[in-house]
């Protein structure tokens, strides 16, 4: 049975998160051996695609209420990381199951997720969608991720529970996402530019009507351990793999800081 790393990794800052999920990308082909890392982000953080502009995000409220604000690797619209779970999945070239197919990567990843959020009792399912991009992306609301659809999206029912984006590297894909465990992504609107108060209110009635969280469906509050588990269960069962728990190599561990550096866009603490 093939073996993959799993690290479940110490809630901390956004730049680092990326730092992280980059510097394991970078080293994939020479570890050779595909990656599941599951972590939370403190203090709160917004992510910024790769190609987004930061001129939408007012940096002196997210400076006074403590928020980060961070660019990814991949691309994409933004993310506030709040009470959610983040995975990533770095896939080695030519190894299982690289594909050079976006589409396929992200339903192969997507079937896993899946699986483990079942194990939840929470009846989430994997649904393939359209929509005018270009028409979404005229409105204010397209700054959000959890306002889009995707071509392969984990809901309950019409609803999204999971935002994804994608990076290919020489070496190999990244792939990673936000699980919305509660409600705290809604306020990503307060950290918008040059959108008065009825205007937010409206883009978050929005969001909420767009977006579903675990603890949403469940009606009560669940662990991170729990959920954490339960995705791992998932993956093995669904990919026929076995996880071993792993660290970083010191390899990659070195090369932390410099591109923590590179995806820092605010750090309110440290």
């Amino acid at each position: 049975m093939e073996k993959w790393r799993w690290i479940e990794d110490n809630p901390t800052d956004g730049a680092t998160q990326m730092a992280v999920d980059r510097a394991i990308l970078e080293n994939a082909a020479s570890f050779g051996r595909v990656t599941v890392r599951i972590y939370r982000w403190t203090p709160y953080c917004i992510s910024l695609g790769y190609h987004q502009s930061v001129e939408n995000i007012d940096l002196d409220r997210c400076q006074q209420d403590g928020i980060d604000v961070v660019r990814r690797p991949t691309g994409g619209r933004a993310v506030l990381h709040a009470e959610e779970i983040t995975y990533s999945i770095i896939i080695p070239a030519g190894s299982f199951p690289f594909s050079p197919s976006v589409g396929e990567v992200y339903n192969f990843v997507s079937r896993g997720l899946v699986r483990g959020i079942q194990k939840l009792g929470v009846p989430a399912e994997l649904q393939k969608r359209t929509m005018d991009i270009r028409s979404h992306y005229k409105t204010p609301l397209s700054v959000s991720c959890f306002s889009a659809s995707a071509r392969h999206e984990v809901v309950i029912g019409e609803k999204k529970l999971v935002g994804s984006a994608q990076f290919r590297f020489a070496g190999g894909i990244l792939q990673h996402g936000s699980i919305l465990v509660g409600d705290a992504h809604l306020a990503l609107p307060d950290y918008l530019k040059g959108i008065g108060p009825g205007k937010r209110e409206q883009l978050k009635l929005v969001m909420e009507g767009k977006t579903i969280s675990i603890n949403r469906y469940l009606g009560r509050e669940i662990g991170y351990k729990e959920i954490a588990e339960k995705l791992r269960q998932g993956m093995e069962e669904e990919f026929s793999i076995e996880f071993e728990n792993g660290g970083l190599t010191e390899k990659e561990r070195k090369q932390i800081p410099d591109l923590r550096k590179a995806f820092s866009v605010l750090l309110t603490t440290g």
